[in-house]
């Protein structure tokens, strides 16, 4: 299901590189992508995110070819996942930026109920804001098992993707937006 969404190719040997849950800084090869199940939708809105919009708004039963111009203008316009990503060669601090893989550990956030009913499902756009929410607002935003589609604890859900960012729409990242909260990145699970 992530390779028709991410419109990539699965590999599973890709699961055996180190490890699911981890991080660069943890000895992992892989880099942590955060992804939202059931963020707002709507292709006006501003705040939309996730596989719900992906789903509504996007164009997903469509080929992904250099022809589709509709398809492409939807894409630099908000009409993918928009993913959030920590480590990233644009990055100011170096540990941050030589650390950044093509190879991603999904790591999904379900909105809770209570955050869709309040609008507080919003579109997220930094590693250690969508840390801080996980660890200090269980009650907004949890993690998701793949298999059920039910509220799981947030981190790893096993799901690996291969794809480099090959270029931005407006302008490149160039630090996070947030210090951590206490054990907001700790322990991945």
């Amino acid at each position: 299901m992530t390779s028709v969404l991410e419109r990539s190719t699965y590999v599973p040997a890709l699961d055996k590189a180190a490890y699911n849950g981890g991080d660069d800084f943890l000895g992992s090869a892989r880099e942590r992508l955060f992804g939202f199940i059931n963020g707002q939708t709507g292709t006006g809105n501003r705040e939309s995110q996730g596989f719900v919009h992906l789903a509504k708004d996007g164009h997903v039963s469509e080929d992904a070819s250099a022809g589709n111009t509709a398809l492409i203008d939807a894409l630099r316009n908000g009409g993918d996942l928009l993913n959030v990503f920590g480590d990233f060669p644009t990055l100011s601090d170096p540990r941050h930026a030589q650390a950044y893989s093509p190879l991603w550990d999904a790591q999904l956030g379900l909105w809770t109920e209570k955050a869709v009913r309040q609008g507080l499902n919003k579109r997220q756009i930094d590693e250690v804001q969508v840390f801080n929410l996980a660890a200090t607002r269980p009650d907004l935003l949890t993690g998701v098992d793949p298999a059920t589609g039910q509220p799981a604890p947030y981190g790893s859900v096993g799901v690996d993707i291969n794809c480099a960012v090959i270029g931005f729409t407006k302008k490149a990242p160039t630090a996070n937006l947030a210090d951590p909260v206490p054990n907001s990145q700790f322990p991945p699970r």
